[in-house]
């Protein structure tokens, strides 16, 4: 049975993945995937992961989680996504480094499931938008960021900790800015879906910045000129989103101390060359747009 999880990052739309993965749960079920409700690990879980930090737990005992996770054991895969399993939104910066929690957080989850395959799903954002997102008061930025260098922050460093942490486990990194586009696809490689079975929530995320006529054209289109593989689908979500994007829905205010468009600007040039070194890490495949 394989465990396929997504891990985060925060502000990466995993509760929509989550809605929309239960929203196909008959359609995985017939598919041989299982998508527990949250609410059956997200309590489980980070008490069990505190008793195995040194050492894998035995079948037994992680029968015995999965016992509590599912029903039934008559499936080839179990979906979970809990952003919070690396740490709290306020703890981001833990130790002055993006996400600094995460290399022993996730070898305690893969010491959970140690006889089972495992794989991450993990989305990344440019640390212009990301970190305003995240930082739960802006009053707090100071106490969030700590000393971290902010021309220092690599989510390929993040990556590779993990990589290091549980090099037994496959990552699948998506890019936030690219979900308009990619989400079918991201359901379907959380789930192992093979890319031609029909789901629902497929345009959620295109829904947000997209003009509502241009969705409505857009969902006829799709109906009377069904395409044929996932690249030409990309296709023709790119021509509509060029003619019909909603320009006021695109735009994101940031009002951080010491922040300003040099440093946007900045930033997100160092994301884009960051994601051209995440597409080049072993073990790592990269959703493309």
């Amino acid at each position: 049975m394989n465990i396929s999880f997504h891990i985060g990052a925060h502000c990466t739309y995993g509760s929509k993945l989550m809605r929309g993965l239960l929203k196909n749960r008959p359609i995985l079920e017939h598919h041989g995937v299982i998508v527990p409700p949250p609410s059956r690990y997200r309590e489980v879980l980070p008490q069990v992961m505190k008793r195995v930090k040194t050492s894998r737990a035995t079948p037994e005992a992680e029968q015995m989680v999965l016992d509590e996770i599912v029903d039934t054991q008559d499936c080839d895969r179990i979906v979970m996504s809990y952003e919070d399993v690396i740490c709290q939104p306020q703890a981001i910066f833990h130790g002055d480094r993006l996400y600094g929690k995460a290399e022993f957080k996730l070898r305690w989850l893969r010491n959970v499931f140690p006889h089972s395959p495992m794989e991450f799903h993990i989305g990344v954002r440019n640390p212009a938008t990301f970190i305003p997102e995240a930082c739960p008061d802006p009053r707090n930025y100071a106490a969030f960021i700590g000393k971290t260098d902010l021309d220092a922050i690599r989510w390929s460093d993040f990556i590779n900790s993990i990589r290091k942490a549980c090099p037994d486990v496959p990552i699948t990194v998506f890019a936030y800015e690219d979900t308009p586009l990619t989400w079918s696809q991201i359901m379907r490689e959380i789930s192992g879906l093979n890319p031609m079975v029909p789901i629902e929530g497929g345009l959620d995320i295109l829904a947000q910045i997209m003009q509502r006529e241009g969705m409505k054209r857009l969902r006829t289109y799709l109906h009377t000129h069904k395409p044929q593989n996932e690249i030409q689908r990309r296709r023709i979500l790119s021509a509509f989103l060029d003619k019909y994007v909603d320009e006021d829905a695109n735009e994101e205010e940031i009002d951080l101390p010491g922040w300003d468009d040099a440093l946007v600007d900045r930033l997100s040039e160092r994301y884009e060359d960051d994601l051209h070194e995440i597409e080049r890490i072993p073990g790592v495949s990269f959703i493309q747009p």
